[in-house]
């Protein structure tokens, strides 16, 4: 089961779902008793209020018998099945389980008694809808279902520019964006399923969507552009603390994003303010110092939040560098620290926020952004590091990140081993599970197919080891395939092992065949598609190595063997296009498709 559940003691016997019986419920359960008939469609169940003994399955609320508000107990025995829960939301992680119990055993369930209940209060999942990628309703309900079984209970929507606020059209018109209904929708959909849809918009850094428009440079701290730490030309980025507007600019959006939300919770966002100091705020931040000065427009934010009656959220990455500002934070924000990877140290800075007494998330992730493929390994090291040390040191939650930087080139089911692994971790760290027998319940609870998908994608999550050299937050192939110039002057070309590089694409293609047979059977053919689509991009990555390897740069390839390349290239980019359709929204797929095919113009 995913996730397993803290405690479970076999019984002898089984029960067998009869034909014909009754649920019994009171009315304050009805909806969730109308759940559990759902799972059993095939038979002829009835709701009951008259508990006389005869009832098949019995749904109850106990503050006594169960203590923690999200926790269940259920007793399955030859006659009958109980499900306890603490609160409704405890009842109904109950009958997940007892749903994922239905699909592993059918109608015959083993005698079983289950003891339950999460280590951590707060389990999330965020993706990023803000590069280029903006998901259907019905894709993001999907979604919903898939959290709501895996006992996730938070979901936020990475918004940079991607929300349709009232008076800023020309920055948001080519993207398709989420608007106010469809968050209201949303929003009730996750209530359904005891998930808190949480708001997020960036409110400080990652601006450029924004402040690329003339209209609103006057808010940028650097409107010329800067170069960002790793020699990347950047336009403007941030907002300027220190152009009185910037405030009041943020104050307006969340005035008008708040109220379509019931979440308690807001996510400022704050990471990544790389241009702070080099602009307009650099006599500022000369005087008080950057770390003040982040500091003061965090708190300026932190006012706004408050007048809306709601919790502050913000990534922690910039002021854990001034521990000395650290302590100023106030006691009812929720500080994010997260890192993407294994050997990220969270000890350390959960050891910062936990010593001053501040509540705090780690912050792991899928490691599908920038790779192609994902990369699995590293993203189950991950996640790992970040609950075990987020668990010993006090950290109120955990959320799952899933980025899309460069486009989102990736497709959702790249990130279905993080959204796995993080959903058993975080409900019980305790056990962690064997990963044959985990990629297996991917199979079956996400999935819901027989054929062993997920070994399929674990195996491709991992091609980046043959390379020879691995890359911080990305896979070789997915930087060669995107940015050739990096791989060209980079000295790690120098440490790419050619036959491993060989021997990955033979992998990649063998796994290609093997998802084609796969595919004459299957009913999945959109998820085999896509799982398709993601590696044909990595063997392409793998093969501008080789040929970057060769020939040491784009414009010495042999005109030759450059068709077939474009070629391929081109039919990938075609697939890609009717894939990304038919599960996302058409604004920003321009932007993507501009990404994936940049290489074809250095040729040029």
């Amino acid at each position: 089961m995913i996730p397993v559940p803290k405690k479970l003691t076999l019984l002898e016997g089984i029960f067998e779902i009869p034909d014909k019986g009754k649920i019994y419920t009171s009315v304050d359960t009805f909806k969730l008793a109308e759940l559990v008939k759902s799972i059993f469609s095939e038979k002829k169940l009835e709701l009951t209020t008259y508990n006389d003994g005869t009832s098949i399955i019995e749904l109850m609320i106990d503050g006594n018998v169960v203590n923690s508000s999200q926790g269940y107990k259920m007793r399955i025995i030859k006659s009958k099945i109980i499900i306890i829960g603490a609160t409704h939301q405890g009842l109904f992680y109950g009958i997940q389980t007892l749903k994922q119990l239905f699909r592993e055993h059918g109608y015959q369930i083993p005698s079983m008694i289950i003891e339950d209940e999460p280590a951590f209060k707060n389990r999330g999942f965020m993706l990023d809808i803000s590069r280029d990628r903006v998901p259907t309703i019905s894709t993001l309900k999907s979604l919903i279902d898939i959290l709501a079984e895996l006992k996730y209970n938070q979901f936020q929507l990475y918004t940079e520019h991607t929300f349709a606020y009232t008076n800023h059209e020309i920055v948001w018109k080519d993207y398709s964006p989420l608007t106010s209904q469809d968050i209201l929708e949303l929003d009730n959909y996750c209530k359904e399923r005891y998930i808190e849809l949480v708001p997020n918009q960036n409110s400080f850094g990652h601006m450029e969507k924004w402040l690329s428009h003339e209209e609103y440079k006057y808010l940028a701290e650097a409107p010329n552009g800067f170069i960002k730490p790793w020699g990347e030309k950047s336009g403007p980025f941030s907002l300027s603390p220190a152009v009185p507007e910037s405030i009041k600019f943020v104050n307006s959006l969340f005035d008008e994003l708040l109220p379509n939300f019931t979440s308690t919770k807001v996510n400022v966002g704050g990471d990544e303010t790389f241009d702070l100091g080099l602009g307009r705020s650099k006599e500022l931040c000369e005087n008080l110092g950057k770390g003040r000065v982040y500091l003061n427009f965090l708190l300026d934010i932190y006012k706004i939040i408050k007048k809306h009656d709601r919790t502050m959220m913000f990534w922690g990455d910039i002021i854990k560098n001034y521990p000395e500002h650290v302590e100023e934070l106030p006691d009812d924000v929720i500080s994010l620290i997260w890192g993407y990877e294994a050997n990220h140290p969270f000890e350390k800075e959960c050891s910062l926020f936990a010593e001053k007494g501040l509540t705090f998330y780690v912050c792991p992730g899928t490691s599908s952004w920038n790779s192609f493929v994902g990369r699995s390994d590293n993203a189950l090291e991950n996640i790992e590091n970040a609950v075990l040390n987020g668990k010993n040191l006090g950290a109120s939650g955990v959320l799952l990140t899933d980025w899309g930087d460069n486009g989102h080139p990736q497709h959702l089911p790249c990130s279905v081993i993080g959204l796995g692994y993080s959903s058993t971790l975080g409900w019980n760290p305790s056990n962690k599970p064997f990963i044959n027998e985990f990629l297996k319940d991917i199979n079956i609870h996400v999935f819901h197919v027989k054929d062993d998908i997920s070994q399929i994608l674990y195996n491709l999550g991992n091609l980046y080891k043959n390379i020879g050299v691995e890359i911080h937050n990305s896979t070789p192939y997915f930087l060669a395939l995107l940015f050739p110039e990096r791989i060209i002057s980079s000295n790690e070309m120098n440490n790419v092992n050619v036959e491993g590089v060989k021997k990955s694409i033979d992998l990649a293609e063998e796994i290609i065949q093997e998802l084609f047979k796969i595919r004459n059977n299957s009913d999945k053919k959109l998820l085999i598609d896509q799982i398709i689509n993601n590696t044909e991009m990595a063997i392409l990555g793998m093969k501008v190595i080789l040929l970057i390897k060769k020939y040491m740069n784009i414009v010495s390839i042999p005109e030759n063997e450059w068709i077939i390349f474009k070629k391929e290239l081109n039919s990938v980019i075609n697939d890609y296009q009717k894939l990304w359709l038919s599960v996302n929204r058409p604004g920003g797929l321009e932007d993507s498709l501009k990404k994936l095919s940049k290489i074809l113009q250095l040729r040029n």
